[in-house]
């Protein structure tokens, strides 16, 4: 994302390094080339995003994330400022393209889904929509609705396949109300079953499951098998 930015608007992509001090930072961490290292920094950091790291994401962003040790070398604290410029970049970027046209809001519907999940506040979520930095509510719903159905629609195939393990757990959960009525019941106990799919990896197929017949000659339970 970032390198695309920098490749479509070079002079824009400059002038916010100007505002946020970036020559500054380059000859305070010297030595190395900077624009390799820029582009070194930039790759590692998006590579990891690509590997839907949402919370390391918006932990990096807020500078929740944990500052390099005392004993990191040079290298390490050059690498993490740059980050830090790249990030910066990338959320004013997002701003201003997401004010031009609403469809380009890949950055606000990260923060936005992240923000739904850790139950943030409704007028927060408000409040930073209308600022630029999120989707509005109605977006993330959607959105989230989508991944469902995308989601819902792998597990199927993933079934369908034949070439997965499934694993089910039974567990409680008290619903307490926090306004309790006449009308509603005194039971919040709830029992519930999750279950989970593991595709079957190491180059299985479903071929190599075709083992009913043996297993069956072999069971203890099988009048048929001599010494039963």
């Amino acid at each position: 994302m970032a390198q695309d930015m920098e490749i479509c608007v070079p002079e824009l992509w400059r002038l916010l390094g100007i505002f946020l001090d970036e020559e500054r930072t380059r000859s305070v961490h010297e030595e190395d080339s900077s624009d390799s290292l820029l582009m070194e920094g930039d790759d590692s950091y998006w590579d990891a995003v690509d590997e839907i790291d949402l919370e390391g994401f918006i932990s990096g962003l807020t500078g929740e994330s944990s500052p390099p040790s005392c004993g990191l070398d040079k290298r390490s604290h050059r690498h993490a400022a740059v980050i830090r410029i790249v990030r910066k970049k990338v959320v004013v970027m997002s701003i201003l393209m997401q004010s031009m046209n609403q469809k380009a809001n890949a950055l606000q519907s990260i923060i936005g889904i992240f923000l739904q999940s850790a139950h943030t506040l409704q007028k927060v979520i408000d409040t930073l929509a209308h600022i630029g930095i999120l989707i509005l509510t109605e977006m993330i719903n959607g959105a989230i609705r989508s991944l469902s159905a995308e989601s819902q629609n792998h597990l199927q195939t993933l079934g369908q396949s034949l070439l997965t393990s499934y694993a089910y757990d039974n567990f409680d959960v008290d619903l307490k109300s926090h306004l309790p009525t006449v009308e509603k019941s005194h039971n919040s106990l709830k029992h519930l079953t999750s279950g989970l799919l593991f595709p079957l990896g190491h180059g299985v197929t479903t071929k190599d499951l075709m083992c009913s017949e043996e297993l069956w000659e072999q069971s203890v339970i099988n009048s048929h098998v001599e010494g039963t």
